[in-house]
């Protein structure tokens, strides 16, 4: 009672501060005379156009090429504000101060007005004006007026686009160009951006230019360049409409006139930029050199799946995917690639390629870390530090040890009814060796690697081969400790620029009790579903992951996962074949039983550009998994959970549901609190604050649930007409320091419901608000 009027009163001194400051500070105090408040745009009118997707494409152009956020502008809107613009109001508070508390005051938090005579609308109406013209638009109009408001200091711009007549291709030809080239251009022509009827804008052009100078280059044209043909335009005979000519110059040098190819390949290998290489290993046309016994690397893992080789036509294709895998490939910390011709006769088409590599630091160390905590809860660091070594048996592998552990403290938490000391910790260790090939048992014996080059016309990265094996000790005091050793082999590759593939035909982990007390025991009678998931067992494994991302150069980007695993099918299928059932429970591998499912997660996230240096993130995360066969319940570490730094960040880790479920006592709440079911939701604003420093104003909401009825878990499984009700919500504000090199975070969450029942009716539910925070400090993005 004591503490909730203390709350009160604070919250009532807060409320009365900002009333105060409100009252005194204006958004148009510190504007000087004669000048005048920009507080936004209008809404761009837009008037003479004929309605169509370039018409659309033309007015998004305009938006942007007009857009000027005002002060306090919402989510960096051009049009609203926020109508609380609370840093203007320190400005206009500090910034005449002299002091020099004031004056920090107004430069850390305050933001400065900006002017109407700062946003000059006559130079962005002009080069609005000039895109027009470069959409086709070349007798549109771009005006504007200022727009005084109610108040005199302050003003919008509204702005007027006549966009006219759009003139659109009659025809297209192409000229002047030599035979052979001259037929590059007309098999593709398949491909081309130019059509009848095509708005005639310079972006189109440009792009058509690039294709035929990417055509050519992809085909010997070594020396061929953009500015080796021309576009003459005719926009007289018909009238609204241009007819084309795209012609090769007359001063096209002698050499960007003819093919060329690829002669000898010298590669370099260095530790250092200026050292001198005493050895050499030459196979044909292939020359290695180097310093020592033997090359560093094998030339095979520089040239593997790269078309550049010696006696064939340049490509630009080729030469971009041999700089790409160099890149992949992680090893060296500078790379130069030079094509020269062979001589300097007027009859030589022969490049000679000189690759000059510099290895990077052959070991390198990492230490990743981070705390999680609840102000009245569980608290305590997790670290991860790890040794790689680079190029470990001369061809590109890579191999990594790492050690990680945690530790964790409950104090006394009168919500969970606790009141004694319960410390756990984890810990354990990986081993793991990246080969950059696919390494199957068939590329053993069967060389494969020139089929591959005979089908690749893109590079999208270097696949690679991971073969892992790990341990992991889990304690928690006064219940139990449990060793999980697993192994993997896992493949990866990019069939495209965005997409990536992870295939891990086979993962097996035994997972087992070391030790366990008469309270843990006590328990698991208690909870048939614990004694089946948290047995002694194999989990013989297999997945496949499909990953997107959106391109660089979109502005609002997503990425999405999506993994499937299956566990123990192809082991019970060979039960079947000796005559056992499929559904007859603990049958054994190695006299162990064994887990049979099937898992799916999907994870989505989708990033919107607010301003110049804000961002807006959705992130939308479900999963189900499903036992069957030999056993009835998953294995506890393929269990889904939410909270923690990552998840719902108001509530600790394994602190909610499933569904509306809660533990009569909650020192068991981190065992019990899994479920089948997962669904989680994040909706985070990341506003730049000043300099490397950003916030966070952060919603999270979701939960787990059980997919069959457990009477030691009343109300754990999974109801539609419970849905709502049962969802998690939380809120919360957030810091996050960009270092370079990471991203250091600090998170405050505050719990707005809870999914099970409290004394409490309507939607804040939370019982005290004291037991409803949850502070986390991480290393790197939530999501």
């Amino acid at each position: 009672m004591k503490q909730n009027s203390i709350f009160q009163i604070v919250s009532l001194m807060i409320v009365c501060g900002v009333l105060l400051l409100i009252q005194s500070c204006s958004s148009t105090s510190a504007i000087p005379e004669g000048e005048q408040l920009f507080t936004g745009l209008k809404k761009i009118k837009y008037v003479n156009y004929e309605p169509g997707v370039h018409a659309d494409e033309t007015m998004l152009e305009m938006e942007s090429v007009l857009a000027s956020a005002p002060t306090g502008a919402f989510m960096g809107s051009s049009y609203y504000r926020t109508p609380f613009p609370i840093r203007l109001w320190v400005w206009n508070a500090f910034a005449n101060s002299k002091g020099g508390i004031g004056k920090w005051l107004a430069k850390s938090f305050g933001s400065k007005p900006k002017l109407l005579s700062q946003v000059n609308p006559l130079l962005r109406a002009q080069v609005a004006q000039q895109q027009l013209q470069k959409f086709g638009y070349f007798n549109g109009k771009v005006s504007f007026e200022n727009v005084t408001e109610h108040n005199p200091k302050q003003a919008k711009i509204a702005y007027t686009v006549d966009m006219g007549h759009l003139w659109t291709l009659d025809t297209v030809s192409y000229k002047n160009f030599p035979l052979q080239t001259d037929s590059l251009i007309h098999n593709s022509m398949q491909e081309t951006l130019l059509h009848k009827g095509d708005a005639f804008e310079v972006a189109t052009l440009e792009a058509e230019r690039l294709r035929i100078a990417n055509l050519f280059r992809n085909h010997g044209y070594y020396y061929y360049e953009e500015s080796d043909a021309k576009y003459l335009a005719d926009t007289v005979n018909t009238p609204g409409k241009v007819q084309l000519r795209f012609q090769m110059v007359d001063s096209i040098s002698e050499r960007a006139s003819h093919p060329w190819y690829i002669g000898k390949i010298a590669i370099n290998f260095k530790k250092q930029f200026m050292e001198s290489l005493d050895s050499s290993r030459s196979f044909r046309n292939l020359i290695i050199n180097y310093n020592g016994k033997r090359p560093p690397l094998r030339a095979g893992v520089i040239l593997s799946g790269v078309n550049l080789r010696s006696r064939k036509l340049y490509s630009y294709e080729d030469e971009d995917a041999l700089k790409q895998r160099l890149q992949s490939l992680g090893l060296f910390s500078y790379t130069n690639l030079q094509f020269t011709p062979r001589d300097s006769s007027l009859n030589c088409d022969t490049l000679d390629v000189n690759l000059d590599l510099i290895f990077d630091k052959p070991y390198s160390f990492y230490i990743e870390g981070n705390a999680k905590g609840k102000t009245t809860g569980r608290v305590g660091p997790q670290l991860v530090m790890g040794l790689t070594k680079q190029n470990a048996f001369r061809g590109g592998e890579v191999l990594d040890i790492s050690v990680n552990g945690s530790y964790e403290w409950q104090t006394a938490h009168q919500n969970e009814h606790s009141s004694s000391k319960m410390n756990s910790y984890e810990y354990g260790a990986a081993v793991s060796l990246t080969m950059p090939r696919l390494l199957t048992p068939w590329s053993l014996f069967v060389g494969s690697r020139k089929g591959v080059r005979r089908r690749r016309h893109h590079y999208y990265g270097v696949p690679s081969t991971t073969l892992k094996v790990a341990t992991n000790i889990l304690n928690r005091a006064d219940y139990f400790k449990r060793h999980v050793v697993s192994g993997e082999l896992t493949y990866e590759w990019a069939n495209s620029e965005t997409s990536r593939h992870s295939f891990t035909p086979l993962s097996i982990s035994y997972q087992y009790m070391n030790d366990k007390t008469q309270a843990f025991d006590s328990l698991l009678s208690l909870n048939p579903y614990l004694q089946i998931s948290m047995r002694d067992q194999f989990v013989p494994k297999m997945s496949y992951t499909y990953s997107y991302r959106s391109p660089s150069k979109y502005q609002n980007p997503i990425t999405w996962s999506t993994t499937v695993s299956e566990a123990s099918n192809i082991l019970s299928g060979f039960y079947v074949l000796f005559g056992e059932k499929w559904n007859t429970t603990n049958k054994t591998m190695f006299k162990n039983p064994y887990a049979q499912f099937l898992k799916l997660e999907t994870d989505f996230v989708k990033q919107w550009k607010v301003g110049e240096s804000s961002t807006l993130v959705g992130h939308f995360n479900v999963g189900a998994i499903w036992s069957y066969g030999n056993a009835t319940q998953a294995p506890y570490y393929e269990q889904f959970y939410v909270g923690g730094a990552n998840s719902i960040r108001a509530f600790n880790v394994r602190s909610i549901g499933p569904g509306k479920y809660v533990p009569a006592d909650g020192r068991f709440s981190y065992i019990d609190q899994t479920g089948d079911i997962k669904l989680l939701a994040n909706l985070e604003y990341r506003p730049q604050l000043f300099g490397s420093l950003y916030g966070a104003i952060f919603l999270d909401a979701g939960n787990v649930w059980a997919l069959h009825s457990d009477d030691a878990r009343p109300g754990s499984t999974f109801a539609l007409k419970d849905f709502a009700r049962q969802i998690a919500v939380g809120t919360g504000i957030g810091l996050r320091y960009d270092i370079g090199m990471f991203v250091l975070r600090l998170d405050w969450g505050i719990g707005l419901h809870v999914p099970y029942q409290t004394e409490k009716s309507g939607f804040y539910n939370v019982s005290s608000f004291k037991n409803a925070q949850s502070i986390h400090l991480a290393i790197g993005y939530p999501f």
